[in-house]
C-alpha cells in the first residue's frame, strides 16, 4: 500500500483552497478533485472506459444494454455552479445599467450603494424572505399600501442572535413576550426584526412623491433650505435633522422629507397652495407608517417634526412616535449612552426628543404623559457630560427639565378639575414654586444665542417659566363653584395668592411675546407650545375676571381688554399664512374678546359693607348685573355656543378650530 505524500501545500488540493482564499485570488479556482472519465460499470470492473466528450453511453454499456451512468465529481459541481453565477452577474449588471438610465429618466436621487450583509450565527447570505424585509419601508410614495388581510403568522428563516449568542441570560432579562418568540418564532408576535439585525437599507425602491412630479424638485429645495434656517433653529437647534441636502433626506426617509416640506410650506405666503400639496402627502406617508413592519429613526424624527407643528394631528402623531420609537428599543438607549457608550448618543437624544414632544401635547391639555420619568429622564443632565453635546442639546434638555416638573404637578394633583386642592395642599405648590425658580435660575443663562433666532433660547426659558407658574397655581381654582357665594366670598387668603400668582404669571408670558421683539417675531415659526401659551393665558384672564371677580383677586377689566387686544393685533400680522394656526387662533380670541366686552366694562366689587378690603358674608347673593341666563358664570355656554363656533368662519372642509375649547375644558374654575 502506497504512503501518501506529503509534499507541501501547493500539492495538496486542500491546501491550495485554503491558500487561494486567503490570498483573496478568484481569478484561478484550486481543484478539489479528478474529473471522473468512467461510467459506474466500467468503474466497477476496472476497465477502460469509452465513453467520448457528449456521449451518453459509452461502448461497453451500449453493446451489452447496461445503464450507462457517470457521477459528477466535486469539481464539476463547481465548475457547473461558477458558469451560473457569471450569467447572474452579467445579469444584474445589465439590470443596473438599466436602471440607473430609469433614474436618471425620472431625475430620482441617487441609491445608496448597500454593504453585503453578515450576520453572526446567519449565513453569509440573505434568505429571499430577509431581503424583502429589509426592502420594506414606511411609505416611499404617497400611492396607499393596504396592509395585508391575514395576519403573517410565519416562522423566522433567519432569526436573531440568541442570548446566547451575546453571553446574557435571556429567560431572565428578557421581556416575556421575548421568550414566547424563542418558543415559536414567529414574526408577528416580535416587536420590530429591523430594531436590532440591522439590515442593509434600500429605502429608494419607488419613486417618492416629488419624483412622480406632484411636486418640484426646485420648490422643494427652496422649502428644505428655509427649514433648515430658522424652523430648524426653533426646534432647540436642529435636533430632530441630520441631514444637510434633500437628496439624502429624501434617501433616508419619505415620511421625514413630507414633514419638513409640510411643516415649511404652513409658514410660506402662497395662500397656501404648497401646504395643500405636501401636507395630504404628509398624512398619507403617516398612516401607511401605522401598519408598517421596519421604520427608521428618521421616520420617527419625521413624526415629531409634524407633531410640533400640525396642529390638528399633534397628540396622534406624536403618540405614533413613541410607540415606534419604543419598538425599535430607544427607551434603552438612554441607559446605554450614560453608561459610556458613545455610539448611543444619537438614539438616546432621539428618545430626549420623544419625551419633550409627548409632554408637548399631554400636560397642557390635561392628558397623562406616555413617557414616565425613569432614572434615565430624571438623570437627564448626566448626558449633557458626554462627549460631542452641543449647545442644541442643552436646550432641549432644558425642556426636559420644566417638564419633569410639571409632570409631578400632574401626578401630585391628577387630571381631575372638579376636584378642590385642599390646604394641606399648598405646600406642595409652594415646593414646585420653588423648583421652577431654581431651573429658571439654571437654564436661563446656560443657553446662548443663536444665529438664525438670536437671544429666543434664553428668553423661552422665561417664557416657560411663566407659563409652568400659570398651570402651577390655577389648580387652585379646581373644584370651586363661581356661583356659590361661599366660595367667592369666603375664599382663604393663601388660595387667594396662590391664584393672583396665576393671573400675574399669564399677564407676564402675555407682556413678555408682546414687549420682546425676538418673541414678537417667533409666533411664526416656533412650536405649537408659544401659541399654546398664548390662547390659555389669554382665556384664563377673561374666565376669571367674568367669573371671579367677587372674590377680589388682583385682576381689571381695562387690563385684561388692553392685554388681549394686543393679542389678537400681533396673531392678525400672520394673515399672510393661509394655513398658520396662529391665523385662527386670532380670529377666535378676536370673537371671544367682542362677547367679553359686550358685558361692559363694570368694576364690580362686591365688598360687604361697602368698606373695600372687607371680606363678605358668606351666604350673600351674588348681584346680577348681566340679564338673567347671561352670567359669566356658565362660560362654556357663553364662550363656545354654536354659534361662537360658527363665527370662526371655518368650516369642516378646513381645519376646525377646536384648540381654543380643547384649553378652556382644562382649564379650573
Amino acid at each position: 500500500m502506497k504512503r501518501a505524500r506529503i509534499d507541501g501545500p501547493d500539492k495538496t488540493p486542500s491546501s491550495a483552497a485554503v491558500s487561494g482564499v486567503a490570498s483573496g485570488q478568484q481569478a484561478h479556482l484550486p481543484k478539489i478533485s479528478r474529473k471522473i472519465r468512467a461510467c459506474q460499470e466500467c468503474q466497477n470492473r476496472k476497465i477502460k472506459c469509452g465513453i467520448e466528450p457528449g456521449q451518453n453511453q459509452c461502448a461497453r454499456c451500449s453493446r451489452l444494454g447496461l445503464q450507462c451512468v457517470v457521477n459528477k465529481s466535486l469539481q464539476t459541481l463547481l465548475d457547473s455552479e461558477n458558469e451560473w453565477k457569471t450569467k447572474m452577474e452579467m445579469q444584474l449588471q445589465t439590470l443596473q445599467a438599466s436602471m440607473t438610465e430609469v433614474r436618471r429618466a425620472l431625475s430620482m436621487p441617487q441609491l445608496v450603494s448597500v454593504p453585503p450583509f453578515h450576520h453572526e450565527g446567519v449565513g453569509m447570505s440573505q434568505s429571499p424572505q430577509n431581503v424583502a424585509g429589509s426592502q420594506s419601508s414606511p411609505g416611499t410614495g404617497p400611492s396607499p399600501v393596504r396592509p395585508p388581510d391575514v395576519t403573517a403568522m410565519t416562522r423566522e428563516n433567519s432569526p436573531e442572535p440568541t442570548a446566547q449568542d451575546n453571553g446574557e441570560d435571556q429567560a431572565i432579562v428578557s421581556a416575556p413576550m421575548a421568550s414566547l418568540f424563542e418558543v415559536t418564532k414567529l414574526r408577528n408576535i416580535r416587536s420590530d426584526p429591523g430594531a436590532r439585525v440591522h439590515l442593509p437599507s434600500s429605502r429608494a425602491q419607488e419613486p417618492d412623491f416629488i419624483a412622480q412630479g406632484k411636486f418640484s424638485v426646485q420648490e422643494a429645495e427652496q422649502l428644505f433650505s428655509t427649514f433648515r434656517g430658522t424652523l430648524n433653529a426653533y426646534l432647540w437647534g436642529g435636533i430632530a435633522l441630520v441631514h444637510d441636502n434633500l437628496t439624502a433626506t429624501r434617501m433616508s426617509s419619505p415620511l421625514l422629507t413630507a414633514a419638513i416640506l409640510a411643516v415649511t410650506a404652513l409658514h410660506e405666503q402662497d395662500e397656501g397652495r404648497a401646504f395643500d400639496i405636501c401636507y395630504p402627502t404628509f398624512l398619507e406617508l403617516a398612516s401607511q407608517t401605522m401598519f408598517d413592519r421596519y421604520h427608521s429613526l428618521d421616520d420617527v424624527r419625521g413624526l415629531c417634526i409634524g407633531a410640533f407643528w400640525l396642529s390638528d394631528i399633534s397628540w396622534k402623531v406624536s403618540g405614533l412616535a413613541v410607540r415606534i420609537a419604543t419598538e425599535l428599543n430607544l427607551h434603552q438607549f438612554c441607559a446605554k449612552a450614560l453608561n459610556k457608550g458613545p455610539q448611543h448618543v444619537e438614539k438616546a437624544r432621539l428618545w430626549y426628543l420623544l419625551y419633550v414632544c409627548d409632554h408637548h401635547f399631554s400636560i397642557a391639555y390635561g392628558r397623562p404623559p406616555v413617557i414616565n420619568e425613569d432614572a434615565t429622564i430624571t438623570h437627564h443632565e448626566a448626558f449633557l457630560l458626554l462627549p460631542g453635546i452641543t449647545q442644541a442639546d442643552h436646550r432641549l434638555h432644558s425642556q426636559v427639565g420644566v417638564f419633569i416638573i410639571l409632570s409631578r404637578v400632574f401626578h401630585t394633583f391628577g387630571p381631575d378639575t372638579s376636584r378642590q386642592v385642599a390646604r394641606d395642599e399648598f405646600e406642595a405648590l409652594k415646593r414646585y414654586d420653588a423648583d421652577l425658580g431654581r431651573w429658571k435660575l439654571q437654564w436661563e443663562t446656560r443657553l446662548v444665542p443663536d444665529k438664525h433666532i438670536s437671544k429666543y433660547p434664553a428668553k423661552g426659558v422665561i417664557l416657560h417659566y411663566h407659563f409652568a407658574r400659570l398651570l402651577l397655581f390655577s389648580i387652585c381654582l379646581r373644584g370651586l363653584n363661581p356661583s356659590n357665594p361661599t366660595d367667592q366670598y369666603a375664599m382663604s387668603d393663601e388660595r387667594r395668592d396662590f391664584i393672583n400668582l396665576a393671573i400675574a404669571s399669564a399677564s407676564a408670558a402675555l407682556e413678555l411675546i408682546l414687549t420682546d421683539t425676538d418673541m414678537r417675531r417667533a409666533v411664526i415659526g416656533v412650536p405649537l407650545y408659544l401659541l399654546t401659551t398664548i390662547a390659555y393665558a389669554a382665556m384664563f384672564l377673561m374666565k376669571v375676571h367674568a367669573q371671579w371677580k367677587p372674590a377680589r383677586l388682583n385682576i381689571r377689566y381695562d387690563d385684561v381688554v388692553s392685554l388681549i387686544e394686543r393679542v389678537v393685533q400681533l396673531l392678525e400680522e400672520t394673515n399672510r399664512c393661509a394655513r398658520h394656526v396662529a391665523h385662527y387662533i386670532g380670529r377666535g380670541l378676536s370673537n371671544m374678546l367682542d362677547k367679553f366686552k359686550e358685558r361692559g366694562p363694570q368694576e364690580r366689587h362686591y365688598i360687604a359693607g361697602g368698606q373695600p378690603g372687607q371680606p363678605g358674608q358668606p351666604g350673600q347673593q351674588i348681584p346680577q348685573i348681566w340679564n338673567e341666563g347671561e352670567m359669566g358664570q356658565d362660560w362654556n355656554q357663553w364662550m363656545f355656543s354654536g354659534e361662537m363656533m360658527n363665527n370662526f368662519g371655518m368650516g369642516p372642509e378646513q381645519y376646525p378650530l377646536n384648540m381654543l375649547d380643547l384649553l378652556n375644558s382644562q382649564m379650573p374654575g
